[in-house]
């Protein structure tokens, strides 16, 4: 039977048949999730003194930005310079070796002399002999006194390095953030640490990321982050390096330590300041 027998055996009027064609279009939306983490010195230092003393000046002041090299502080030295100016005297003290020469001299033109008696046969064998062993000793003696005269020398130099070190320097560039030692106090073997440096040229940004975040990133990769105080502006941005992942996951929050180094070579952004980074979730 027919669709048109069925209609008019029913008396049901036929409708036209609309198709709607359906487009769905599927769109993958990218979330981004804000990590926050926090900067802190590349390096902090507890500049230490290696000798023992009493402070007889300290050459810097809290907060002072120094260099590599610069004197910090300075030990009391009196009985090294008294020692330096001994060691001087002696390492310049050449009487004996002008002796010693001379005598080298003196029994070389002997020698020579009695050699020329032996072979004309008015010297004997014997005189000959001892002549020689004579300009033995006497170069032996010349040896002895020149060597004397080198450890002079070397125990001089060894007392200006002494008295260089009691000049404590800055091992690297830096600000003074502490000074533990004041003129008059002792710097001891237990004790030695005399200021606290820390090294702002570069920062490190720390973040406790989640383990798969973390596993997006990698040792040198090249990470944007925002700065959220600086000494200028708010919220600069910079390009840091992945300096450091982790190895372990922590236990309890189940996050991994990631470490970027960032350059700031005009101390704008503040060590201990906060920072973030945008990851794909």
């Amino acid at each position: 039977m027919s669709v048109n027998h069925i209609a008019r055996h029913r008396d049901i009027p036929l409708l036209p048949i609309l198709v709607f064609t359906v487009t769905v279009l599927s769109q993958h939306v990218v979330q981004a999730t804000e990590v926050q983490g926090y900067m802190e010195p590349i390096r902090t230092i507890e500049v230490a003194s290696d000798e023992t003393g009493t402070v007889a000046e300290v050459l810097v002041r809290q907060g002072q930005a120094v260099e590599e090299g610069q004197p910090l502080l300075r030990l009391n030295s009196q009985v090294h310079l008294a020692q330096l100016e001994i060691a001087k005297q002696q390492m310049n003290s050449e009487g004996r070796l002008d002796a010693a020469r001379a005598e080298v001299e003196l029994t070389s033109q002997r020698l020579e002399k009695i050699e020329s008696l032996r072979k004309s046969g008015h010297a004997r064998q014997a005189e000959f002999s001892r002549a020689v062993k004579e300009l033995k000793v006497a170069e032996a003696n010349l040896q002895s006194v020149t060597e004397e005269l080198e450890t002079r020398r070397l125990e001089h130099e060894r007392l200006l390095t002494q008295l260089d070190r009691r000049i404590i320097r800055a091992p690297a560039p830096g600000i003074i953030t502490e000074l533990h030692k004041q003129p008059g106090e002792f710097v001891a073997p237990n004790k030695p640490d005399v200021v606290t440096l820390v090294q702002l040229d570069k920062l490190i940004a720390t973040f406790a990321l989640l383990g798969h975040q973390a596993g997006q990133r990698s040792i040198g990769q090249k990470i944007s982050l925002k700065l959220d105080e600086t000494d200028q502006t708010a919220n600069q941005t910079a390009i840091g390096t992945v300096a450091f992942i982790s190895p372990v996951t922590e236990a309890e929050s189940g996050t991994v330590l990631v470490k970027i180094e960032i350059s700031n070579p005009d101390a704008q952004a503040r060590s201990g300041s906060r920072c973030s980074i945008q990851l794909k979730d």
